[in-house]
């Protein structure tokens, strides 16, 4: 073995919550994983693709719904 991941040490981050920080928009980071991504141990399974695509299908589908719910949750806008 030529390379160790030191558990010591900080790892990266996605693009997710520095777009959602600097833009101020509502995010939600989700993604597959890859092998040796993060860990030479992060694998995916074989049916995560199949699952994957049909949580993000019906999130999409059903968008207008979850937005109107999450709708409590937005920052009130200032008042000029």
């Amino acid at each position: 073995q030529e390379f160790v991941v030191r558990n010591d040490c900080a790892c990266g981050s996605t693009i997710g919550p520095i777009i959602s920080e600097r833009l101020g928009v509502r995010c939600a980071d989700v993604g597959m994983p890859q092998l040796s991504m993060h860990s030479c141990r992060e694998m995916m399974g074989a049916q995560d693709l199949t699952h994957c695509h049909a949580l993000l299908t019906a999130f999409f589908r059903r968008f207008g719904d979850i937005d109107a719910r999450l709708g409590a949750c937005k920052r009130p806008r200032a008042e000029p």
